[in-house]
């Protein structure tokens, strides 16, 4: 699994009362969802372990979206956040059967705060000291 740069720019724009926003689509769902595994793997490496809910294998052109599979990725977010870096990242809505979907605000909203923890984790990752140990041997083995 390998890390996509989240689409943090979202756009919600209507022209005379018709939506001409961005789109979410197969594309998108497959992003955030790797992208929060992708999270996992890493916050995994320096914390304790911990499990994300699973949301099943890539969407595609084909497939819709369920309620239930939007919140799982929010709780995902929300555990890998709180079994790591525990920032805030607002309130993210529970999504229904039939009910409101994710507008741009959330889309920009969640996937800002991937970003963030993708950024505050790597450069954690990548800053820890480490201490390489000889015990006594000159030049190692």
């Amino acid at each position: 699994m390998s890390w996509s740069t989240p689409k943090t720019d979202w756009n919600g724009e209507t022209v005379d009362g018709v939506y001409t926003g961005d789109r979410f689509n197969a594309v998108d769902f497959n992003r955030i969802k790797n992208n929060l595994e992708y999270l996992r793997e890493l916050a995994i490496k320096m914390y304790d372990e911990f499990a994300i809910q699973s949301v099943g294998s890539d969407k595609t052109v084909k497939d819709y979206f369920y309620a239930d599979e939007i919140n799982a990725l929010e709780a995902n977010l929300v555990t890998i956040n709180t079994h790591s870096l525990k920032r805030s990242y607002g309130t993210a809505p529970t999504y229904v059967a039939n009910g409101n979907t994710m507008d741009f605000k959330e889309l920009n909203r969640l996937e800002g705060a991937i970003l963030d923890l993708y950024d505050r984790l790597t450069n954690e990752s990548e800053g820890r000291r480490t201490f390489t140990w000889n015990f006594g041997m000159k030049g190692g083995l």
